[in-house]
Formats: C-alpha cells, structure tokens, sequence
C-alpha cells in the first residue's frame, strides 16, 4: 500500500501578512509616556490628580517609557557625577506606576558614562523593569527584547535619532575659525541675518545673538573672521572649547552604544546665497550646482534660507527596519519608540516645533510598514500630532511625563560655580536661576504631556484615549514642580485643542469628551 507524505513548508515560505500582525486577539491595552526626568517618587501619594494617571498606567497590559535621566545607588555610587542623578526609589517608584519596558536610548544616557550606565541598568533590573535601546554594543542595543503578558509575547525597540554636529544657526563653534576677508564677513553676516528676519514666521523664534566679536561672525554653528579679528573672538572660541571638554571628561569612559539613527543635516540658502558660499569655500560656481559641503556643513538652495533638512544614514535605517520586521516575528505585539530632537527650522528655538520633519514621517511609517503595532515619540519637551497609519497609531511627540528639572543640581543654589543667592531672593525655578540659560523650559507648553493609551480588540486597533498631565501649567509649591497630575478641565481641553490642530496634516480627527482625546478608529 503506497504510504502517503504530506511535506511542511519550510520557514522560508512563512506567509508575510501572518508574521507581521498583531496576534494577541483578547482586548488588549497599551499605554506609553515620554520622558521620566525624576528626582523624587509620587505614585504612592494619595492625590486623587496624581492616581488618576498611575491607575492608568498599572491597569494596562503592557506600559512604556522614556528613561531619561541616570538612576543609581547613591550609597554606592561614587561617579563620575553628572546633574541628574536619582537615587534607586525612584525605580521602585516606576515599577509602582505599572512601569513595564523602558527605553534608555537617548541624549542624556551617558551623562554618567559607563559607571552610571551600568547601574541605572542594574537598578531597572532589580526592580523587574526590562530596558532597550543601549547597551554594550550597536548590535545588541539594536535588538528588540521581549516581554511575556498572559495575553502574549511583547516586543520593544528603543532608537535615539541623533545628529554629530546639529551645525545650529548660532551653535556652538567647536572647530577652528574660519578665516574670510572682509567683504566675505559681511555676505556670512548678511546670510545670518536673512535667515533670523524669518523669526516671525514661528510662535517661538530663536532668541537674537549675542553682538559678534569685532571683526568675526557666528553662523552655521561656525565662527567666520577676518586675519586679525579682536582677541576677544579667539577667547570665546577657547572658553567654549574648555567647558566642552570640561564637559565630556566629567562623563568617564564610554564604551556602550546607543541604537542610534544617525541623521546628516542640511541648511537651506538661497540660490544667491549659495554663489557666495562657494567662493568663500574657494569651490569653484556652477549655476546649476544646488548643494555644497563646506566648513564641515551641508548646504543646499532653497526658495527661502534657514529650514533643515535630515537625511537617514542608510545603513542604520536598513539595519533598525531588519530588526523591527525580525523583533515583529518573535513577539505578538511591538512596539517602537524614538527619542528625536529635530526642528525643522533653525530660526526656531529648540523644541517648539509641534510639527514633526519630513524624516520623522518617513521613519515611523516605515517602521510600521515592517511590523511594528504602536509607534511613540520623545525628546523634545513639547508636544507634536497624532496620526493613525494603516491603522496603527504613531504618536510623533508626547512630551516629558516627570519634568522635575527644577530640583537638578545645575538649577540649586549650591550648583558648582555659582554664587549662593541671597535667602531674600526669589526661590529656585523663579528667579537668577530660570533667567538664563534654563528659562525656556519654564514656558507653559514644556510643562504639559500625554499619556497615551490604544485598545486592541480581535488583533485590530479599536480605539485610542490621550489623557493630557499638567507638570505646572497651572500654579503649584516646589515638591509639585515636575510632578504629572489631571489637568483641570479648561487646561485639559486646551492641550487636547492644540493637539488637534498638530494633528490635522494626518487627517486625525480626535473629539475631546470629559477633558480625554478619543480617536475612534473605523472598522477595519
């Protein structure tokens, strides 16, 4: 009797579709939050305001977050010493909140180098809180890890978008100055000014420049100047070289990697603009030349001067997208999450873009076109829109959730290098302290976040809450500043106003009832 054999298919044939879905099929609910830059704990405390976001938190399937300052061991821990050090209650303290996966890929993730590195890890895992995006080299901080609910297998991936020079407008002049003639200086500090006349264009422009230097002038992050420019030039380039480097000792070795997309920067310029910086540059004009590297900066013409545009390093691209289409088919469920920086003007102060750059969309679409459920954005301190892609939800920035930056040792009156202010003074956060360098992260809009929250019913999205959390928007004491609480109705549904506007270049329509955004999503 012929004996009959029925052939598996082979991995290879796995069918596509299959593998980059959503498998978890029970009601499944996710909530993320941005930035956690906490000093102190709060979820224990019995603020009705307060619990109304951790019950939140501790009642979803699976939570996420941005770890973004260096948790330690203060017992133990003997430096190198950054400002932003918190003790270890303050894991506890987010394992409490519902804390489950965390991300440690971003900015501030080497403040302490290794040392404080390796601890904030160890004290993530003491506490049962698994952690992405970094570790001890590209390839491992690449890997999406794995965390198993009674509903099925969550992955998570942790990307820093950085770039290794930002070449902002007036940045910092890390290089050697650039010698130009006199006519020369003048087109540079021409093209500076074009650029800062569309200041009004923004609801919160780049402040003006500081006077240059006789016979120098900063632009494109560089410091142009003729042969012999005053002394005070040069002494400015040494003391910004001293604190850089003052700076960068103080972190340790480091030798861990973040996963990171790296970004290459361009500047627009006029095409007229553009015929001067080649000869400045000394390269020889061709009309029909639209881009430039020169002074270790991108150009390129444009109708209007000053917006940025971001490239995606190739190879960190194919190598991220690889790992969310693998990441996606060893877990039920994925998330992704970035922590990006990026204005897309450089007539803009820093973080008050609420509309992401056109690197952004590309990167989180793709993202979800290779598996990825839920895509979430940080690291400005401000908020950006919402958008449902394929009928995924891609939340492109949800701000700080813990902003208690107030309490770092950089903004106390013991900070290094500072005079004590007088105990007749204002308090810290309100006075010498915020008139300065930090006073732009006391604007109302880097005080409010989101947390937000998708349901998940039969593996599709059903539903998508955004619950906005007042850090001081409304008037609080010190031991609350930086402390997420309901907003009141009217901030409540201020915040959810504006994100709405950020939000309609999706085409999302978020309806506000009883101080929640809700977006509900069509049937699929």
């Amino acid at each position: 009797m012929p004996i009959s054999i029925t052939m598996r298919q082979p991995p290879s044939f796995r069918d596509k579709e299959s593998e980059l879905a959503m498998r978890i099929k029970q009601p499944f609910n996710v909530v993320a939050v941005g930035d956690l830059i906490q000093m102190v704990p709060f979820s224990n405390r019995n603020d009705p305001d307060i619990q109304a976001l951790v019950q939140l938190m501790q009642k979803s399937d699976i939570t996420f977050a941005n770890n973004e300052n260096t948790v330690v061991d203060r017992l133990t821990f003997r430096g190198p010493i950054a400002h932003m050090e918190a003790d270890k209650d303050v894991a506890e303290d987010w394992r409490n909140m519902g804390i489950d996966m965390v991300t440690k890929a971003n900015n501030h993730t080497f403040d302490c180098g290794d040392a404080g590195l390796v601890q904030n890890l160890e004290q993530l895992r003491r506490v049962g809180i698994d952690y992405v995006g970094t570790d001890y080299n590209t390839v491992e901080a690449r890997l999406a890890r794995f965390k198993t609910t009674p509903k099925g297998i969550v992955g998570f991936i942790g990307v820093y978008s950085e770039t290794e020079d930002f070449s902002q407008l007036v940045g910092v002049p890390t290089r050697d100055p650039i010698v130009v003639t006199p006519d020369q200086l003048e087109q540079l500090r021409a093209i500076r000014d074009s650029i800062l006349a569309r200041r009004d264009e923004v609801s919160r422009p780049l402040g003006i420049p500081k006077p240059d230097p006789e016979g120098s002038v900063l632009v494109f992050g560089r410091q142009f100047r003729v042969k012999n420019a005053s002394a005070e030039a040069d002494e400015e380039v040494s003391g910004i070289r001293k604190r850089l480097e003052h700076h960068m000792g103080s972190k340790g070795p480091i030798t861990y990697k973040n996963n990171s997309l790296r970004l290459n920067v361009s500047h627009s310029v006029t095409a007229e603009q553009m015929q001067q910086l080649r000869a400045i540059a000394g390269v020889e004009a061709s009309d029909s030349a639209d881009t430039l590297d020169a002074f270790d900066v991108h150009f390129r013409v444009a109708p209007k001067p000053g917006e940025y545009g971001y490239e995606m390093e190739p190879q960190d691209l194919r190598d991220i997208l690889r790992e969310v289409r693998s990441g996606k088919q060893f877990s039920d469920f994925l998330s992704v999450t970035v922590h990006w920086h990026q204005n897309r003007f450089s007539f803009q102060h820093y973080s008050f873009d609420h509309y992401p750059a056109d690197y952004q969309i590309r990167f989180a679409r793709e993202v979800i076109d290779n598996g990825a459920d839920f895509f979430f954005a940080h690291g400005v301190h401000t908020l950006k829109g919402v958008e449902i892609y394929k009928g995924k939800p891609i939340f492109y920035g949800v701000s700080n959730f813990v902003f208690q930056n107030a309490q770092f040792r950089s903004w106390r009156d013991d900070a290094a290098g500072r005079v004590p202010a007088s105990l007749e003074g204002p308090v810290v956060g309100d006075g010498e302290v915020n008139e300065g360098r930090w006073a732009w992260l006391d604007a109302p809009e880097n005080k409010e976040a989101l947390l937000v929250s998708a349901d998940y019913t039969e593996g599709k999205l059903s539903r998508v809450l955004i619950y906005p959390a007042d850090l001081g928007r409304t008037y609080r004491n010190g031991s609350m500043i930086g402390t997420p609480t309901r907003p009141t109705l009217e901030v409540a549904n201020d915040i959810l106003s504006r994100l709405s506007e950020y939000s309609q270049p999706f085409g999302t329509k978020i309806t506000i009832e009883d101080g929640v955004g809700v977006i509900h999503i069509p049937s699929q």
